[in-house]
């Protein structure tokens, strides 16, 4: 499934990363889901624990 893929590469990336590029990374992933899927809220529930709270603060996820 493509967006299996999409998670895979961000947890390859966010793998020895540092504060810097964990927001980088983060930031292209969310990009790249929401051009994607239009939406975040059909994001795998695992990738929330990793950048849920900077989807909503982006504005992509709302309450």
């Amino acid at each position: 499934m493509k967006n299996d893929r999409l998670a895979q590469t961000f947890l390859e990336e966010i793998q020895d990363a540092d504060e810097a590029a964990f927001y980088q990374a983060a930031h292209s992933f969310l990009n790249l889901w929401d051009y994607e899927y239009g939406h975040v809220s059909d994001m795998p529930n695992d990738m929330y624990q990793y950048i849920g709270q900077l989807a909503y603060d982006s504005g992509l996820v709302e309450e």
